[in-house]
């Protein structure tokens, strides 16, 4: 069978976005080209990087061995799962990540056991074939790297961060604003509401000009141009916490399935129901969470 060709799409001056083809939908790989050259995010596996993005690199006029950085949004498989070939094929690009993504980069597959380990009847099998990678530089909150500044977003994960690219104030938002989901997840995945709401608002007060999520997020998809759109992006993921809160509560006063209740909220709000629920049910128990901190505070 005749492999997709993808290219890498210039979305601002120096900055490029592929989408790799992943599950049924697509993850996205960030390419910066300034004084340094930087893959943000490497996609789920080894052969994506070998059939999709060196490719696509050559094609841009650029070579393996020009990358001399590599960064993430955060360290799920499908977003680091290529980093142990790219650093395999460019031992002198530097591997940077917050402290508390680095202990997870070390070790991906542990991590994407760990997380399956919650819902193991709901949740597929890991992905074996995840290696780790260790990190030359450790990044924080609000340090700029090469015209890249990183903003520390946890919610969906506790290492998620996004990139603001300060030359065009192009947000690069990974799987940080996740609006309903994609149509593999059913709906959105995030396993810190607090801190998902918290990272919400802060982003809005960036006042970015275009925001570029790491997979096509429904129902408003993975770009939003201009800072109204931007704005409007990310209140209407505000909005999604807030219907989802008042659904699962009105639910829990009849059913105390978790189940049931992610099944019909991925129903009320026209996804599609996936074939594990485990994401959905990470999702379920935060506001599951809340509602029984704020029946405590209450007492």
């Amino acid at each position: 069978m005749q492999t997709q060709q993808v290219n890498f799409e210039k979305i601002a001056e120096g900055l490029y976005l592929l989408r790799l083809p992943f599950s049924g939908i697509w993850a996205g790989v960030y390419l910066h080209v300034g004084r340094e050259v930087a893959l943000i995010d490497s996609g789920p596996d080894a052969q994506g990087v070998d059939t999709y993005i060196f490719p696509a690199l050559r094609r841009l006029g650029l070579a393996p061995q020009d990358i001399t950085l590599l960064l993430n949004t955060h360290t799920h498989g499908d977003h680091v799962g290529g980093h142990f070939r790219l650093k395999e094929l460019c031992p002198h690009a530097r591997v940077a990540c917050t402290e508390r993504g680095a202990r997870k980069l070390r070790d991906p597959l542990h991590y994407n056991i760990a997380i399956r380990q919650r819902f193991p009847q709901d949740s597929p099998p890991p992905s074996y074939g995840l290696r780790g990678v260790e990190t030359d530089e450790l990044l924080s909150d609000g340090q700029c790297v090469d015209g890249l500044r990183l903003i520390c977003t946890s919610g969906h994960d506790d290492d998620c961060v996004c990139f603001l690219h300060e030359g065009s104030g192009t947000l690069l938002t990974g799987d940080s604003v996740q609006q309903n989901g994609t149509d593999t997840q059913g709906m959105a995945l995030y396993m810190y509401l607090d801190d998902y709401e918290r990272s919400l608002r802060r982003l809005a007060q960036l006042g970015a000009q275009k925001i570029v999520c790491g997979h096509p997020f429904n129902p408003m998809g993975a770009v939003a141009e201009g800072s109204a759109a931007c704005r409007e992006y990310l209140e209407s993921c505000l909005a999604l916490t807030q219907r989802y809160d008042a659904f699962i509560r009105t639910f829990f006063e009849k059913s105390d399935d978790m189940r049931a209740c992610a099944a019909a909220l991925i129903g009320e709000l026209g996804g599609v129901l996936p074939k594990h629920l485990f994401l959905a049910l990470y999702t379920v128990s935060e506001h599951l969470k809340r509602m029984k901190t704020q029946k405590e505070y209450e007492k």
